[in-house]
């Protein structure tokens, strides 16, 4: 077994807001690389995470037209802490005007990478396609620039591939609501965002409590609460953050530790059916009728909904 990994696209800065695509390699791919480049836009403040993710507006991967992987940058971001166990690294996080910037993500064709059994299949020239609509500058940053590169595991005849699309919905009023879920694939996970979230002194949740039925029966999450479930990204190895806590100030009577308020995936939660747990207690939806998640909503804010679907080859 080989893999080879070749540059799609280097140092291309675009001209302006919009979609750009490019044609990906035939052979198997394990995953693609993203990285973007780009400055801080003032002086002494440098661009947060979410302000340079931002820069993504929709990250997607086409097989003859139809969306394999289909999210913004911010939600990459995450499902890469939680696939990788880490936050993907920031380059250059100081506070300078028009300071270097980068992150690299991997767009993921497997849960986890270099894998010849779960990774995208051959196809031919033309038939696969990555899209990424861009947002060239707005608070925080600009002068953005795209690397991109691919990684082909040459030999490989997977079994299977991930699917990640985005599902968006919001709730009518407060209380119960349904939203249903793709069938036909293994439902590996379901990745969570939230408008609102616990901060300050309110409690106040968009997703408040949630649950899946299968065929209109519970099917491991009989009930979930937002802050147990957010808290279950404890597996995924996220640590405090350069542009997400405080140091109070010593002089002023505080006590000098760090403060956080709100960090990368403090608006995420994870659903698990085959993530970080193991593959005995992935959900085959191929027969069923009706794969929902009951929703009990905190308030009438937008929230997305990303299935991690396994699809059979």
């Amino acid at each position: 077994m080989r893999f080879l990994r070749s540059t799609l696209v280097s140092d291309v800065t675009p001209a302006a807001d919009g979609t750009y695509s490019y044609d990906l390699p035939v052979n198997p791919l394990s995953h693609l690389i993203l990285t973007i480049k780009c400055l801080n836009l003032s002086a002494d403040t440098k661009a947060t995470v979410a302000q340079i993710m931002g820069a993504l507006e929709n990250i997607t991967v086409e097989y003859r037209g139809q969306a394999i992987i289909s999210m913004n940058g911010a939600d990459l971001y995450v499902l890469n802490t939680i696939l990788y166990g880490n936050e993907p690294l920031q380059v250059n996080v100081t506070n300078l005007e028009n300071s270097t910037r980068a992150i690299s993500l991997r767009v993921p064709f497997g849960r986890n990478t270099f894998n010849p059994s779960e990774c995208m299949f051959a196809t031919n020239r033309g038939e696969l396609k990555l899209k990424v609509q861009v947002d060239i500058a707005d608070t925080g940053y600009d002068g953005v620039i795209f690397q991109f590169e691919t990684v082909e595991l040459v030999e490989a005849s997977p079994a299977q591939y991930l699917k990640v699309t985005t599902l968006t919905d919001t709730p009518a009023a407060t209380g119960d609501m349904d939203e249903d879920l793709p069938i036909g694939n293994v439902l590996a996970g379901i990745l969570l965002w939230a408008t609102t979230i616990p901060t300050g002194t309110a409690w106040t949740a968009t997703i408040d409590a949630i649950r899946l039925l299968v065929n209109n029966s519970e099917y491991g999450y009989a009930s979930a609460l937002w802050e147990s479930l957010q808290g279950d990204l404890i597996h995924s190895g996220a640590t405090v953050a350069y542009d997400n806590h405080i140091h109070t100030d010593p002089a002023a009577g505080d006590t000098g530790i760090a403060e956080q308020d709100d960090g990368n995936l403090s608006n995420y939660a994870l659903m698990d059916y085959g993530i970080k747990i193991g593959n005995e207690f992935l959900l085959d939806t191929a027969d069923k009728s009706r794969v929902h998640l009951k929703i009990t909503a905190g308030d009438t804010n937008p929230f997305r909904v990303l299935p991690l679907e396994l699809v059979k080859i």
